[in-house]
This record gives structure tokens, sequence and C-alpha cells, in this order.
């Protein structure tokens, strides 16, 4: 028996971030200012992780974002980061992700979501573009009282699957957040959407990869 639910990274992973850029340039920013913040605020997320301690997502883009503002001399208002925020509320998925979602849900496997974000973010975005209908679980992290890639969350999902971990496989853009998930038991599915990040030759490397998900899909339940 092989594997019989896949969970997904949300962020980059199922949508680009190019809503969020957009707005930080209606704001004042450089377009080339969201991978700085995003990864501020990985960075801090993460870190606190590994301190045992949880901090939400939502506080440090707040945060993050305040300090992008003001170091650019812009208004950095409640109202401004406010409206650069709802650009997650605009996102729409990669074109692969329906097909993806598809053959998951023709090969009898579940289909979850777990991300470093918020839940009813993820909710919002997969209910907007009628995605919702093949997803079993929508989940953020805080439950697991951790960011990805520690252990904790992943063995939530997994827990929450009543799966065993070597039959639950991890889909994710980022190659910190499938390294975690293999390091959890899961399987891990690196997508190498272009220009993303390459996976680094001094981790092990993914179980499966590819440039689509569909690509990626075909060889984890193949």
């Amino acid at each position: 028996m092989g594997i019989q639910a896949v969970v997904f990274d949300v962020n980059e992973t199922l949508f680009s971030l190019a809503p969020v850029r957009d707005r930080m340039v209606e704001a004042g920013l450089g377009a080339d200012r969201l991978e700085p913040w995003f990864r501020a605020i990985l960075v801090d997320g993460i870190a606190a992780a590994a301190a045992g301690r949880f901090v939400a997502f939502p506080d440090l883009a707040r945060h993050h974002l305040d300090v992008e503002l003001r170091r650019d001399g812009q208004p950095a208002d409640d109202a401004t980061i406010a409206r650069v925020l709802a650009g997650f509320e605009q996102t729409t998925p990669h074109d692969d992700v329906g097909p993806a979602f598809e053959r998951l849900r023709s090969a009898g496997v579940r289909i979850a979501t777990l991300t470093n974000g918020t839940a009813a973010i993820t909710r919002a975005f997969l209910e907007r573009c009628d995605l919702d209908v093949f997803v079993d679980g929508v989940w953020d992290v805080e439950a697991a009282g951790a960011w990805k890639p520690t252990p904790a969350p992943y063995r939530w999902a997994v827990e929450r699957l009543g799966l065993p971990a070597e039959r639950v496989a991890m889909v994710a853009v980022h190659p910190w957040d499938v390294h975690g998930a293999m390091a959890a038991g899961l399987v891990g599915g690196f997508v190498e959407r272009e220009g993303g990040a390459p996976w680094p030759t001094s981790l092990p490397p993914p179980d499966d990869r590819a440039g689509s998900l569909p690509r990626l899909i075909e060889a984890l339940i193949g």
C-alpha cells in the first residue's frame, strides 16, 4: 500500500504572493521587498519554534511590514498594513493545483493543507477558488504549538489523519518544509517551481521531486 494522504503547504506552494507584492508596491515599497519581508517572517517564526515558543504568523507579518515601511520612510499606520496584508485574500491558485487535486481525488488519496500561516486564510482561498471540495483537512500549526519544520506540526497532522507517517506525503515548494517532514517520518515531495529555491545539496534528497504538482503527484502515488 502506498501514499494514502498528501498534506500540502500553502504559501507559494498552492498560490503565489503576487497580490501581496502588488499591495506593497501601492504602499510605496519596491517589488523586490516581498522576498526579504516574507523570509524575515519565516526566520522569526522558525527561530521561536526552535526555542520552544509559538508566535502567530499575522503578528510577525505586521511587525516586519512595519519595519519595511518605516525603513523606506513610508506611512506605517494600521490601515496601510491591513491593506497590504489583505493581499492574502486576493490570491489565486497556481495553474497546476486543480489538476493535482483532481488526480488525488480520482486515486482515492486524501488531501489536507498545513500552513505556518492561518487556516482561516487557507479556507477562504480554497472556497474562493472552488477547491475546498477536494480537501479533507485545512490546518495551521497553532494547534501543534510550533512552526514547521519542527517535528510537532507534521506529527500532529499525521495523527489527525489517523495514518502511519510513511503513508503520508508532505508537498511543498520550500526545501526546509519537505526536509522537516521527512525528518518526522513522512514522505517528502518537492515542487521545483521556476524561480523557486533549489534543493540544497547538503540535505538528503527528497523522496520525489518534479517541476509541477501533477508530475509530482504521479511520482508519489504511481
